[in-house]
């Protein structure tokens, strides 16, 4: 598609005769006019960088469909460290009974809140034991990671409290009231392995305390007809505290209805914190999902009291409902000079300035047209060299301004008129990170012919989360839940060269 803009100085002309042999951008191979009427050419405009740092993102699911939830502690060099938790409700269930009875004694043995690890299966081993790989993991799985589970007092709500007909939002630096700890010990840490498809714990006999008996735990799923155990995450809770929460109210009021369980047990914290560690995704609505359990023992008595039979059981209690992530950052400690950081979380975004207004009016003040412009962010590889870890795409957009005086976060045009050209996914070159490109041409040409909608305001960029895809909208959601982080090269031509952020624009001109 050929686009009409306006012609420009003698300045650029010299530009475009320069670096038009450039070896680091690649050819315009498509919508080229080139015959005898009109010449192509190329130029680039060297961008403007500035840093910015996310104070918090939207992190809850009433808003969204939220498919990770990060917990643990990834402590990057190069970029913000994160300590990321977890707050959720747990569903309510009815009609539990554990009051004893003439014939049968229940006793509670172990409470346990599970979490199932997000995981692909490797197939079977030579013993014909499933195997698994866990996904997606970040961080330092050698060092253990601190994770407290209290007792949220925050009541969670879908309404907005100061004006019931809004939804409300819940942000990543949200400051949740805890009751208190809920942990069986305070120094509880976790290494994630695909091996944990098993937890044990040792069950005393309650009629005969020196008998104790050795129980499993596991994780299950159902794959043509097999159940086949998985890997998941256990904390063990304080069975006493659990106890006087949850089994001693069964019967009482506080379970009588999910709204009165919902306003008396106001859902989990799952808090990690430390210096270094890993940090683990939870799929949060996934088959199997992450439960508080209470395992116990039913004993079957005689008239005299004898036991005359035991029997396992749990009552399971889903996390569901209202779910939300925290993220603590901590700033990076390292500052490397021409460069700058993108991070998903509540990391670091960037304001990329292509053009002021001088600039602008002189490209409107002539005859061209406008046959592609790409935007290129290079890696600094030196840093970031590992690809498997950086973010696979970046996102760009921009904050234009509204009708209340502020700015609203709005998509490209071409985010949703060309998306499968848009770009800003990584490119590698043998393995190696190399770049992030974004195809906006029709935004160059609707700026450069004066479209009214379309303005000359800084465009950000950021790491790619998937409600950044637009839909039915054209704004831009502010939820980001991917951790990654990526150094890029900035704007300055003298440090970077060929590898600085710039704008590459290919036109045609009348003879």
């Amino acid at each position: 598609m050929i686009r009409k803009i306006g012609a420009i100085g003698i300045s650029l002309l010299c530009l475009a005769a320069n670096i038009a042999c450039e070896k680091d951008f690649s050819d315009v191979g498509t919508n080229v006019i080139n015959n005898d009427k009109f010449e192509t050419g190329e130029f680039l405009l060297d961008v403007e960088i500035t840093p910015i740092n996310i104070d918090s993102v939207q992190a809850d699911n009433i808003n969204a469909s939220i498919s990770e939830y990060w917990l643990g502690v990834y402590n990057n060099p190069n970029a913000e460290k994160i300590e990321a938790s977890i707050v959720s409700q747990v569903g309510y269930v009815a009609g539990l009974k554990n009051s004893a009875s003439n014939d049968t004694i229940v006793d509670l043995d172990k409470v346990i809140l599970k979490l199932p690890y997000i995981s692909t299966s490797q197939g079977e081993n030579a013993d014909g034991i499933t195997t698994y790989k866990l996904d997606s993991i970040l961080g330092n799985v050698d060092v253990g990671t601190s994770v407290m589970v209290k007792q949220n007092n925050t009541y969670l709500n879908t309404l907005n409290p100061s004006d019931p007909s809004k939804r409300n939002s819940f942000f990543s630096n949200f400051d949740y009231e805890s009751i208190q700890v809920l942990n069986e010990t305070s120094d509880f840490t976790f290494k994630p392995s695909e091996k944990d498809t098993v937890f044990s714990y040792e069950r005393i006999d309650r009629f005969n305390p020196s008998k104790t008996y050795e129980e499993i735990v596991k994780a299950t799923r159902t794959n043509n007809g097999e159940t086949i155990a998985v890997p998941f995450l256990a904390i063990p809770l304080d069975v006493s505290k659990m106890k006087s929460l949850f089994w001693d109210k069964f019967e009482s009021s506080e379970f009588s209805s999910k709204e009165e369980f919902e306003n008396y047990f106001r859902g989990l914290i799952i808090e990690a914190s430390g210096t270094d560690g890993s940090l683990v995704p939870f799929n949060l609505t996934a088959s199997p999902g992450p439960s508080l359990e209470f395992h116990y023992t039913k004993y079957l008595v005689d008239a005299s009291n004898t036991v005359t039979d035991t029997i396992n059981r749990k009552y399971n209690f889903p996390l569901s409902g209202i779910q939300n992530s925290v993220y603590k950052m901590t700033p990076s400690t390292t500052s490397t000079a021409n460069s700058f950081v993108i991070q998903g979380t509540a990391g670091s975004m960037a304001e990329v300035k292509i053009i002021d207004d001088v600039k602008l009016q002189e490209l409107r003040s002539n005859n061209w047209l406008v046959n592609d412009a790409s935007l290129t962010f290079y890696v600094n590889n030196e840093i970031s060299d590992d690809a498997s870890i950086l973010p696979q795409r970046l996102f760009l957009y921009q904050n234009k301004e509204n009708e209340s005086g502020g700015t609203s976060p709005t998509q490209l045009i071409d985010a949703y008129i060309e998306a499968v050209n848009f770009g800003g996914n990584l490119e590698k070159e043998d393995d190696s990170p190399e770049k992030y490109t974004f195809r906006i041409t029709n935004y160059i040409s609707n700026l450069l012919s004066g479209e009214e909608d379309t303005t000359a305001e800084p465009l950000i960029l950021k790491v790619y989360n998937p409600t950044d895809t637009p839909v039915t909208s054209t704004s831009v959601s502010t939820y980001n839940w991917n951790p990654r982080a990526v150094r890029l090269f900035n704007g300055d031509i003298t440090a970077n060269e060929t590898k600085r952020a710039v704008l590459k624009i290919s036109y045609s001109k009348e003879k």
